[in-house]
């Protein structure tokens, strides 16, 4: 959809006027082969925060894109051990990107709430994203569904298996953070690569090609 946007200079324009928290951080993001539209590690002094987007989003027109880094970087700031996907989105909102989430979870195909753990926890659809934003916020995001020529439906999610990845560096272990499941390992090094492999109804997650667990695939 376009010219293929400087993410890196995008990401940083995001942290410059709405995520004052990261400003000491150093940010690194680049496109390549994913198993999720994102992944997002950081290490546990926050002084590095580092982002993969899959080469799918790519094609993603800059609206799409800056919903999806907002709730990234929505993730780190929460500075808990429990990242939760529900609470990422909320303060992606509230720091007044709604209309850009809104956006990309129309693009990914997630009109009604993404739900995982059981309910425990959710990714916010566009339906309910919608609802959450105020008369400006609504006008925005009608004026980028024009503009996109997006009309709100349900249809099937794009061929990712999952929306995002976690991975928390801490100084004894790296926890990676899928669909809310974590697992814990004993591997200290910045860049671990993570990905899953669906197989029936089970995700298997393969950390620097070695499976370190499995969990069931989410319903919806």
């Amino acid at each position: 959809m376009g010219e293929i946007i400087d993410i890196l200079n995008l990401v940083n324009r995001l942290v410059s006027t709405a995520y004052p928290e990261l400003n000491q951080c150093r940010i690194r993001i680049k496109w390549g082969r994913s198993s999720s539209f994102a992944t997002i590690s950081w290490t546990h002094d926050f002084k590095e925060v580092n982002i993969r987007c899959s080469n799918e989003t790519r094609k993603w027109h800059e609206s799409a894109l800056t919903g999806l880094l907002a709730h990234e970087l929505s993730h780190p700031v929460q500075q808990t051990k429990y990242q939760s996907e529900y609470s990422a989105d909320i303060d992606a909102i509230e720091r007044g990107f709604g209309p850009y989430l809104g956006i990309e979870r129309l693009v990914v195909g997630k009109y009604d709430d993404h739900v995982i753990l059981k309910g425990k926890d959710r990714y916010l659809g566009y339906r309910s994203i919608r609802q959450l934003l105020n008369e400006d916020e609504l006008e925005h995001l009608d004026a980028l569904l024009t503009q996109l020529r997006l009309i709100p439906s349900r249809k099937e999610l794009q061929k990712e298996v999952h929306h995002d990845i976690i991975i928390i560096h801490s100084e004894t272990n790296t926890i990676i953070q899928i669909e809310g499941h974590k697992f814990k390992i004993d591997i200290l090094k910045d860049d671990v690569e993570v990905r899953t492999i669906a197989k029936d109804n089970t995700i298997h997650v393969i950390i620097d090609g070695e499976e370190v667990g499995y969990f069931n695939s989410p319903i919806n």
